[in-house]
């Protein structure tokens, strides 16, 4: 995730792929994350990147486990705060978006 990213900054901005599982087709190539494995990568290599005071802006929603992502943030020692949120109804199913502010 960071592999080719140096310096330390004061904002990091992630909008990761909200799916856990395998991509059935090529249209779920760019929503989909297996294993969360980008998502868990993120969040053990963001504390290098982010300065003291740094915050992060992730965005996530509900199609996914966003108690995964808080997890995932807690245990690298992040604070989330949900700072904007935004439902919508399509095909029968409900899914909440939000963005998230993450300092330490």
């Amino acid at each position: 995730m960071f592999s080719d990213v140096t310096g330390v900054f004061d904002l990091i901005v992630f909008d990761p792929p909200f799916r856990w599982f395998t991509p059935r087709d090529h249209l779920e190539n760019a929503s989909t994350d297996p294993g969360y494995r980008a998502l868990n990568t993120f969040f053990a290599a963001a504390g290098d990147h982010l300065a003291d005071h740094g915050r992060m802006l992730i965005f996530f929603g509900t199609s996914g486990d966003v108690d995964h992502l808080r997890a995932q943030a807690d245990a690298a020692g992040f604070t989330a705060k949900t700072i904007a949120t935004h439902g919508i109804d399509k095909d029968g199913w409900h899914v909440d978006y939000f963005i998230f502010r993450m300092t330490r």
